[in-house]
């Protein structure tokens, strides 16, 4: 039931992400905006939030109730997309249907109490796996669905129905309330935030995902003005990204557990990288940039179960939660700076130089990953 939840409550935040952005365009939205909807926007709400929900939920242990709190406010916020009649509205409103993806970490820490420590990367891969393949299927279905519901609104309004599945599929889940008997002090809050193996990791893994962040909340932008991709088209071809966040999760959370966390990050960001580079000279093609892509975000999911298995494996079980939203501090600051990142960089330029910026990133963030400790 817990992982159903997480299928159907990531979607509920994420099954428009593929037309938002054209929803802007149709409101007059500066291009700063249209490139920041799909993930910028959404991950202010979890830059501000995770830190102090990982400290409540490891003091109170009560994950589950934090979830469903989650997901009312979800519920109210697909309500308020349906009803936006300006652009400005349409952000604010993004900005808060943002949480159940920051509450995504909260999930695969519910999840890794059930599987050993061994089998760590086989269960964050599990929860997160499940999580966006919910994101990735919605989204393949999000063009036709704009049609049949008659618009964004009517796919909004569907959205927040998912919430409300989310909140009944996790209602009788019976979760563990993993706490520490003897409480949390802030000495053991400072000494997780200050951890070096997981500042160290998220610094790495946001550099990369600044030049990977940037091409993703483009994406839509990029098929359909650059390349003229058909709206239906280019909603499956976005969705196919999120699906392949969600395989990629579970195929690289074995492989994590039998190589370690180091070695398989390098080797993944490192062909996501060499793919981004690729890019570079075959721009005008449609299929050449959309394959491209894809193998680079096949590469770059790794960085979610590799970051995971890492905040983890640093910290006690009982600060998980802590330890894993301060690592995941790191990978929503990447999705505000290379969302709004990417609007200017192509206007000022152009699509090449805005990829060029990106790959650097991606390559610089890659290398940085020597230091890394193996876990």
């Amino acid at each position: 039931m817990v992982l159903l939840s997480a299928f159907v409550g990531i979607a509920a935040g994420t099954v428009y992400a593929p037309t938002i952005p054209l929803h802007a365009v149709e409101l007059e939205a500066p291009s700063w905006i249209v490139t920041a909807l799909p993930m910028g926007l959404p991950s202010i709400i979890g830059l501000i939030i995770l830190l102090p929900v990982g400290i409540l939920a490891d003091r109170t242990g009560r994950r589950k109730e934090i979830i469903l709190i989650a997901m009312a406010v979800t519920v109210v916020a697909n309500l308020g997309l349906a009803l936006s009649n300006s652009w400005v509205a349409l952000s604010i409103w993004r900005i808060f249907s943002g949480l159940p993806f920051a509450f995504m970490s909260v999930y695969v820490v519910l999840v890794s109490f059930m599987f050993s420590e061994k089998r760590r990367g086989s269960a964050v891969a599990l929860a997160g796996g499940s999580a966006m393949l919910g994101m990735g299927g919605s989204q393949a279905l999000s063009g036709y669905l704009v049609k049949v519901l008659g618009g964004n609104i009517g796919l909004y309004y569907l959205a927040a129905g998912l919430a409300v599945l989310s909140i009944l599929f996790l209602l009788p889940a019976k979760i563990p309330v993993v706490k520490s008997p003897t409480g949390i002090s802030g000495k053991d809050i400072r000494q997780v935030i200050g951890h070096k193996a997981i500042l160290y990791t998220g610094i790495t893994l946001m550099i990369y995902l600044i030049g990977w962040q940037s091409i993703y909340g483009s994406f839509s932008f990029v098929l359909v003005d650059f390349l003229n991709t058909p709206v239906e088209l280019q909603a499956v071809f976005f969705a196919v990204v999120s699906v392949m966040l969600g395989l990629g999760t579970f195929i690289w959370g074995p492989v994590i557990d039998k190589l370690g966390a180091k070695k398989t990050l390098f080797v993944a960001l490192f062909i996501s990288a060499a793919a981004t580079f690729a890019m570079l000279p075959l721009l005008e093609s449609m299929w050449a940039y959309v394959l491209l892509f894809w193998l680079a975000t096949l590469g770059g999911v790794c960085g979610s179960p590799g970051a995971s298995v890492v905040a983890t494996k640093s910290v006690k079980p009982e600060l998980s939660t802590i330890g894993l939203n301060t690592m995941f501090l790191f990978v929503m600051l990447p999705g505000i700076i290379g969302g709004f990142l990417a609007g200017p960089l192509i206007a000022g330029i152009g699509l090449f130089g805005m990829i060029l910026v990106a790959a650097i990133f991606e390559l610089i963030g890659t290398g940085m990953l020597f230091g890394v400790p193996d876990k």
